[in-house]
């Protein structure tokens, strides 16, 4: 009997594997040996300042992430990017719909006209994945633009 495994590790290594069970097992150990180590206490400690930077720039109502002031340095893109990366994190929502985005921009302070458009830069860049069409789009904020926005709301806060 066949099993699959597929693995995505933060640094943007790729695993994948297809065949018996041991074989998958020593393989992804030899995977994992070959990845470079991230030293544990400064992932502890970049975690609850990214946390409290979310916490500090945003605030959740009736299940919309918001930006809790406009940032005059922040175009409507960024924001756009911000609120993923800040649903992402808080609330474990890794796709959004296009209609929830709009308004989390707008009752943020920006116009983002058409999203689409908006986000058509970071799509094209790899920060975010649109799928569905028109009324039923939803955006999905990739590994790489999780990096990006939190880097920002860092320093932002």
């Amino acid at each position: 009997m066949n099993h699959k495994l597929r693995l995505k590790h933060p640094s943007g290594a790729e695993f994948e594997a297809e065949g018996p069970v041991d074989f998958i097992l020593a393989e992804k150990e030899i995977f994992l040996r070959g990845l470079p180590a991230a030293p544990a206490g400064r992932q502890e400690q970049a975690r609850p300042a990214q946390e409290n930077a979310w916490n500090e720039l945003t605030e959740t109502r009736n299940g919309i992430v918001f930006l809790k002031e406009k940032h005059p340095q922040l175009k409507a893109a960024e924001a756009a990017l911000l609120l993923l990366a800040a649903a992402a994190q808080l609330t474990g929502a890794r796709n959004t719909s296009a209609l929830a985005l709009s308004s989390a921009i707008k009752t943020s302070g920006y116009m983002p006209g058409r999203l689409d458009r908006l986000l058509a830069k970071a799509a094209k860049d790899g920060l975010v994945r649109a799928s569905g069409t028109k009324r039923n789009r939803a955006y999905r904020i990739t590994d790489r633009g999780l990096e990006r926005a939190s880097l920002e709301a860092v320093k932002l806060v």
